[in-house]
């Protein structure tokens, strides 16, 4: 049985993804996909109804784990990459999140104190317990006299709990429509996970302040509720959808301009949009349609822009953001950085079973940068498509890149006149 080593600086997400399209693509019957399955599989997996479950466990036997279970254990223990500074070293709920306790900003403060009702205590006397973000969207915690008080904050809005009638313990006392969860934990928990009745092997991490835990943009909640665990508990405690409160009132302080959605790219955009659940997109409407491509064997991507965010689609999955503002340690995922642009690799297919074909996508500068193109090392140039912000490059040929050593590749970014604007190498960068 084939063993591929995961790659540097793996991403959770990335692998959650990858392991939906390889169910997709065994339940579409695609023969590298199908072969990969049966023989990393310990049972037999019938395309028709292959789960999510049974592929994980494929793509985790194929990177040499016996579980996903056991995968995403390593990830969150293991150190990954190069030695990093000291506390940054380790893939945590902490740096995943780029966690500050004890700290909200005074802007995002001052943004929630001015939607704040009246019942509420005074804004003067909330004490910040903690910040927490991810894919644009910050959650925040503040403790008062009454309880704990929750909120989300994206560029456009700002999303504020109530207090708790009744402080049960364990429970989850906030949960927004952008997939943000919040509540307390009994004293001296260390840990808590956070997912859904239905879906036990993607379970979200949350960071704690004390006894208040907080998952930013992790899901939105269905039918069935929720699922905490606490510590090593090997059993999680259901929490039904009637025990759980409203998706609390979001208010538009800030707003966004609305982004077209007429053209063909704007409309797979807004589609794109629709179906995204885990996690949601912040600020949908605000999303300005980018690059288009059609990929081998009847796949495409699609991608968006909003900020420092990239949204990619491709066609039958879900949509994908990644954040390329700056984060702590290895949960960094790979990137090429510059002045002018930003890249990181999108893995599509699984040719001869190992998924290894990418693209590169990314946010370019769009008032100075006229041109990007990837250089290889035979001296022929992959051309990008730039479009509402965003750069993609795509080439048959074009696979995983080397991330360490000798540099081989290069991206090169030029002006409308042609005059280059940085030059810098396609590998990970510290």
């Amino acid at each position: 049985m084939s063993v591929v080593p995961l790659p540097p600086l793996p991403s959770i997400e990335q692998l959650r993804k990858r392991a939906r399209e390889l169910q997709r693509a065994i339940r579409a019957g695609r023969p590298p996909a199908v072969a990969l399955a049966a023989e990393h599989s310990p049972a037999p997996v019938d395309p028709d109804s292959c789960t999510l479950t049974q592929a994980q466990l494929v793509l985790a036997r194929y990177h040499g784990f016996a579980s996903w279970q056991q995968l995403l254990r390593h990830l969150e223990t293991e150190p990954a990459g190069p030695p990093a500074p000291p506390g940054d070293g380790i893939l945590t709920g902490d740096n995943r999140y780029r966690v500050h306790r004890g700290w909200v900003s005074a802007d995002d403060a001052a943004r929630c104190a001015r939607i704040a009702a009246t019942a509420l205590p005074d804004p003067a006397r909330w004490r910040p317990l903690l910040t927490a973000q991810q894919n644009g969207v910050r959650a925040v915690a503040f403790g008062t006299a009454s309880g704990p008080l929750f909120g989300e904050l994206t560029p456009a809005t700002v999303t504020l709990s109530g207090l708790p009638a009744v402080l049960d313990v364990p429970a989850a006392l906030f949960r927004t429509g952008c997939g943000t969860i919040g509540g307390i934990a009994p004293p001296g928990t260390t840990r808590v996970m956070v997912g859904r009745p239905a879906d036990r092997d993607t379970r979200e991490p949350a960071v704690l302040a004390g006894d208040v835990f907080m998952v930013p943009n992790a899901f939105t909640i269905d039918d069935a509720g929720l699922v905490l665990w606490l510590d090593e508990a090997r059993r999680g405690l259901i929490v039904p959808l009637g025990a759980l409160p409203a998706e609390a009132r979001t208010v538009t302080d800030r707003p966004a301009p609305v982004a077209e959605r007429s053209s063909p790219a704007g409309r797979r955009l807004a589609a794109a949009l629709a179906m995204a659940d885990v996690p949601p997109v912040a600020d949908a409407s605000a999303w300005t349609p980018g690059a288009y491509a059609e990929l081998a064997d009847g796949e495409s991507i699609q991608l968006g822009s909003y900020r420092q965010l990239l949204l990619w689609h491709k066609a039958g999955e879900e949509p994908f953001v990644f954040d390329f503002s700056r984060k702590r340690g290895p949960v960094r995922d790979f990137a090429v950085t510059g002045q002018t642009v930003a890249l990181t690799r999108v893995y599509y297919g699984f040719s001869g079973g190992t998924g290894d074909r990418v693209v590169l996508a990314g946010l370019a500068d769009g008032t100075r940068v006229g041109s990007v193109v990837l250089r290889r090392a035979d001296g022929t140039e992959l051309p990008a498509v730039l479009a509402g912000g965003t750069v993609l490059i795509t080439a048959p040929s074009l696979t995983a890149p080397r991330e360490r050593g000798t540099v081989t590749d290069r991206v090169v970014v030029r002006d409308t006149t042609g005059t280059v604007l940085e030059d810098l190498p396609y590998q990970q960068q510290s």
